[in-house]
């Protein structure tokens, strides 16, 4: 940017000599007095190129070094649009010879007082001697394009000066401006011409010599163009007003190049705070010196609360390794990425682990430690809980009298538990690898046995087979497969010893009482067995690895969630009969939300529940519809999209329950919408919706909506 003076606070106006190369570097120029032509002050380029000293300049008359040069044929002027009818001069240097001129002069103020501002030309002169030779009598530096406009202009806006700059920049010449005098006034931009305006008022009702402005411009032919207007204003002596010299530059590019530097540092701060993940940025005494919004998710701290504290804020007394921070920055200084977990406290108090990443990083110049530190209070939850239930299958698996044989796809054993061992009288490393059915079934039962085990779905199945002594046992047998993408990945082969059932059975056949008591008993108890195969599939599904068997075991699971949670809500009230709705949606939703993780597509609830209670065969149906419709938002309603919203209600109007939810996704396919859809998910929807013996209205608005009306139970 090029500023050719500068304002001090001792009202000193300095010639400022930057950037190198441009004009005012290539000329030489002076500061006079307006009246007696003193000179002022001088650049360097003057003194560089005269050979002067500046006291031997500074207070001497300008004339005193300056000769009028006058014209003869044997003078010619090189590279410069000059003739006879220009003034030239020439300036004295302190060598003796003579720098070739042409002089151009501006009134400026100079501490406070009228002066001059000349700017020396310099022209390449030749001249021809009387034998006609040629000789170069001066050879100037290159002469750049001036960057500055040139214009004088009274208080009423009328111009008394127009350089050629200032045609070239704006595109009007100085004939057209005289000839239309309200072109100088749509030369600033609407916006900002009030604004130019009363600062040029401002500045002149305080009598200041110079005001500097930045404006938006349109050129003659409607081009918008961003200019710095250096104004210096001269007072008469009566203190009025009677000029103002402005020199002007025209700026786009730097604006464009400002604009775009701010548009990038938007991006890059929306981004940075963005990350739900607290970021913040060291210096090596500890302190923090950035932090983005992610800080008040993880701690409850705004970024303000922050930053210039150090980091021992954020950590959890007694827990934070002071020395950990030296080692990190020995290690950050080598290039090393550190991850550990630690410990962390929130603006309220509360401890929580927390996971941290840190690495080396400059900011402004400086080497700054970058963490990203985040909340793995949840994820230490689910591992705590995996390792429970790990223990929990383990042992579950170990002590039920059931037996449970492990096959692999191939039918060969790879676990049995002790129930089998019970049942079968094998070790499990006596039959670890060999294929089950040719261990424990008869050759006359082999046949059968091996279509069982080849199924791909879960049969039950009461049969003989045969001990590890050779007696043969009455079991029933549920051959369960696993199956991924449709293929078996491995069967549960399930035994229950009915012996003393068939004994039993023989010894009742004689009472029809007796025999239905024990059918009863019979029927009892294999529905207490398959209550222990459900518990076993759930325990199953945190202990695959297969993401579609998850899927398919954790639907299953949601919706016996969705029904368990009833019960609990009836455990917890005074009204066994009865639950608040209000409280069950909301922690039902809570419940699908942590089972589904951290979407893709953030997903923002909204509520408008009535304060209403339900019986219970009126809640699980409700409970099963939200686990069906929430869980299908989650994985199929907002792709392709930034975010999604769900609007949940349950209002009860004249006697009448309304439970209606809407998501603003891409809706349903047209398949889906009809009755006779084969979309498990539609058809488990109506037919609860039966079960209500509600109105069911289902169809796209702007996204899914669903509405179910139905009578409340008890009214």
């Amino acid at each position: 940017m090029h500023i050719l003076f500068r304002k001090w606070k001792d009202n000193q106006l300095e010639l400022m000599l930057k950037p190198k190369d441009g004009f005012f570097d290539t000329q030489c120029l002076f500061v006079c007095d307006q009246l007696t032509s003193i000179i002022l002050d001088v650049n360097d380029v003057a003194l560089n190129r005269l050979g002067y000293k500046k006291h031997d300049l500074v207070g001497n008359d300008f004339a005193k070094f300056t000769q009028k040069v006058n014209w003869d044929e044997s003078l010619v002027v090189l590279d410069y649009e000059l003739d006879s009818h220009d003034e030239l001069w020439k300036f004295r240097t302190q060598s003796g010879g003579y720098l070739y001129a042409q002089f151009t002069s501006h009134v400026i103020s100079y501490k406070n007082k009228p002066s001059k501002f000349i700017i020396a030309h310099e022209v390449a002169l030749s001249k021809t001697d009387r034998y006609g030779v040629i000789k170069t009598v001066s050879k100037p530096f290159s002469i750049a394009n001036p960057p500055l406009a040139e214009i004088e202009w009274t208080p009423d806006r009328r111009i008394l000066r127009w350089s050629n700059k200032a045609q070239e920049m704006f595109g009007w010449a100085e004939a057209e401006l005289e000839a239309n005098s309200s072109i100088f006034d749509n030369l600033i931009h609407q916006e900002d011409f009030e604004k130019a305006q009363s600062m040029m008022c401002e500045a002149s009702a305080n009598k200041e010599s110079n005001v500097s402005i930045t404006t938006r411009n349109i050129t003659k032919n409607g081009k918008l163009i961003h200019c710095e207007w250096h104004n210096s204003l001269l007072y008469d002596e009566a203190g009025n007003l009677v000029s103002i010299y402005s020199m002007v530059q025209d700026v786009s590019a730097r604006v464009e190049v400002s604009m775009k530097l701010r548009r990038s540092i938007r991006s890059y701060l929306e981004l940075f705070n963005s990350i739900s993940d607290a970021i913040y940025l060291l210096n090596k005494e500890g302190i923090i010196l950035e932090a983005n919004e992610g800080i008040n998710y993880v701690f409850g701290y705004s970024s303000k609360e922050v930053i210039g504290q150090h980091y021992k804020k954020l950590g959890a007394f007694g827990k934070l390794d002071h020395t950990r921070f030296e080692k990190l920055l020995e290690d950050a200084k080598t290039g090393t990425f550190i991850k550990y977990e630690g410990w962390g406290r929130k603006k309220n108090g509360e401890v929580f682990p927390s996971e941290v990443s840190a690495n080396v990083g400059s900011y402004f110049g400086e080497k700054v430690l970058i963490i990203i530190e985040r909340d793995i209070s949840q994820r230490k939850e689910f591992e705590e809980k995996s390792k429970s239930r790990e223990v929990l299958f383990n042992e579950l698996f170990n002590t039920t009298p059931i037996g449970i044989a492990l096959l692999n796809n191939h039918k060969e054993i790879e676990m049995i538990n002790k129930g089998f061992e019970r049942i079968f009288g094998y070790k499990e490393k006596e039959i670890v690898g060999l294929e089950l059915d040719k261990v424990i079934v008869s050759e006359e039962d082999y046949d059968e046995a091996k279509i069982i085990s080849e199924t791909n779905k879960a049969k039950e199945y009461v049969g003989v087979r045969r001990t590890k002594n050779g007696n043969l046992v009455d079991v029933l047998i549920y051959a369960v497969p696993v199956l991924v993408d449709g293929k078996t990945i491995a069967i549960y082969g399930i035994y229950v010893d009915i012996t003393d059932r068939k004994q039993a059975e023989e010894k009742l056949i004689s009472s029809l009482r007796e025999k239905e008591v024990m059918l009863a008993e019979i029927h009892h108890r294999v529905k207490n067995n398959l209550a222990v195969i459900t518990g076993l599939l759930e325990l199953q599904s945190y202990n695959t690895s297969n993401e579609s068997a998850q899927r398919i075991l954790r639907d299953s699971q949601m919706r016996v969630n969705s029904i368990a949670l009833v019960h609990e809500k009836l455990y917890q009230s005074e009204n066994l009969s009865e639950i608040k709705i209000q409280n069950y949606i909301k922690e039902l939703c809570s419940v699908i939300q942590r089972a589904m993780g951290t979407p893709k597509i953030p997903l923002e609830l909204n509520f408008d529940l009535d304060d209403v209670s339900v019986v219970i065969t009126q809640a699980i149906p409700c409970g099963l519809i939200l686990n069906e419709i929430l869980t299908n938002c989650y994985k199929h309603a907002f792709k392709g999209m930034e975010n999604g919203k769900v609007w949940i209600s349950f209002k009860e109007i004249d006697n009448e329950l309304v439970f209606m939810l809407k998501d603003n996704g891409n809706g349903f396919p047209e398949e889906d919408l009809k009755v006779q859809s084969k979309s498990l998910g539609m058809t488990l929807i109506r037919t609860l919706g039966k079960q209500l013996n509600a109105d069911t209205l289902i169809k796209n608005d702007d996204g899914a909506f669903f509405s179910f009306t139905f009578k409340k139970d008890g009214c």
